[in-house]
């Protein structure tokens, strides 16, 4: 605006000097030809001339707006770009995170079935004689030790059978940097007799039976840092207590492989 007013008036000062000079009596025009002698033409070549150079100051205040305008819409327009190609360069980030996560995952998984894989093939005949039962579980590897095979009944010292079993188990066990939970379970017969002294109650049966089983891993050289022992008792039977068989299934061992890496500090 300021631009137009200062034009407006260049453009007002040029017709005060023109326009007095083409309205003049005749005489005084001549008196001024006398002084400045141009012809009619070139003389009204140059008022055409003085007249134009005030048009253009004003169309160049106009093209001097669209300019600001178009350089304004530049710059928005730039900004515009910076910003999507920053959206563009998260979106490549989240794709190749997402793409390391996946792959992370998929390895996780191979590693968790060679493990399965060789415990399937360590205990292929007890499997057979439904001693020992594997499963693939979405948190790990399960290994479920039938307890007829660990312990004689009343007992948490480990038989012949039970040696040769943990033994073989801890050469797979030990390759691994998983954690390795050790779970005792019982049936629900409460203790009685004399062993009521040593194993008060079906806690502390299931506790030392998993307890002697965490050290036979760990004599055979599964890491220590990796061990767990849990006793849960009674509890979380897998068939019903009402049935020599079904107690049977429930007086057992089971070790869970958690891809849970565990380092040595």
């Amino acid at each position: 605006m300021k631009c137009i007013n200062q034009a407006s008036a260049k453009f007002k000062t040029i017709l005060s000097w023109i326009i007095p000079r083409l309205a003049a009596p005749k005489e005084a025009r001549m008196e001024r030809r006398k002084e400045t002698p141009l012809s009619g033409g070139l003389r009204t070549c140059v008022s055409i001339g003085l007249v134009g150079m005030a048009l253009v100051a004003l169309s160049g205040c106009v093209s001097s707006e669209k300019y600001e305008a178009v350089v304004t819409e530049r710059d928005q327009l730039l900004e515009d770009q910076v910003r999507l190609n920053s959206q563009v360069s998260e979106t490549e980030q989240q794709k190749r995170d997402a793409s390391m996560k996946a792959e992370a995952a998929e390895a996780e998984i191979a590693r968790q079935q060679q493990v399965y894989g060789n415990l399937q093939k360590t205990f292929a005949n007890e499997q057979k004689a439904n001693q020992v039962k594997i499963e693939m579980m979405k948190s790990g590897v399960k290994v479920n030790l039938a307890n007829e095979i660990l312990f004689a009944s009343g007992s948490a010292d480990l038989n012949e059978s039970g040696l040769d079993v943990l033994t073989r188990a801890a050469a797979e066990l030990k390759k691994s940097s998983y954690q390795t939970l050790v779970a005792g379970f019982t049936d629900d017969i409460k203790i009685s007799g004399k062993l009521v002294h040593q194993y008060p109650s079906n806690w502390e049966l299931a506790g030392a039976r998993a307890a002697s089983v965490v050290r036979l891993l760990e004599q055979e050289g599964v890491a220590t840092a990796q061990l767990v022992a849990v006793s849960f008792g009674q509890n979380n039977p897998v068939a019903a207590n009402d049935s020599s068989e079904g107690r049977s299934k429930n007086r057992r061992i089971e070790i869970i492989l958690r891809p849970v890496p565990v380092t040595m500090n």
